[in-house]
């Protein structure tokens, strides 16, 4: 963040304006600057949870890739300690399993972040409509 700049607010109204014009000024109508830092996180943690269920799709698919071509018997365990026979495809399928849920969760995560801030206020809301 080059230049001399208030806080983060003022860098992004005067990047915006510089981008757009006269229009960038009006960047906080109807809302504040923490709304606008809320809605900042929010597509910042978005476009991360984005990065992390792609990363989980390659990683479920290397270990179904893996579990195609080692169809091997080994032993489970439960506890830490060894239980009934399985085999490593199957031991491999529980991860992917596993790192399913994730992504699922992920999904919701990024649900949940669509909810719109925007227009709280710092205290009452807007008459602004």
């Amino acid at each position: 963040m080059e230049g001399a700049y208030e806080d983060i607010h003022s860098f992004v109204e005067m990047n915006l304006t510089k981008r757009i014009g006269e229009t960038g000024k009006k960047l906080h109508t109807a809302r504040s600057r923490n709304d606008q830092v809320s809605v900042d996180m929010r597509l910042y943690a978005k476009q991360k949870a984005r990065e992390v269920m792609t990363a989980l799709q390659q990683l479920i698919d290397s270990l179904h890739d893996k579990a195609d071509n080692n169809n091997v018997i080994m032993p489970g365990y439960t506890h830490l300690q060894r239980a009934q026979v399985v085999t490593f495809s199957h031991h491999l399928g529980a991860y992917a399993q596993m790192f399913s849920r994730d992504k699922k969760r992920m999904s919701n995560a990024i649900d949940i972040l669509d909810e719109n801030p925007l227009g709280c206020g710092a205290l009452a809301g807007t008459p602004i409509i």
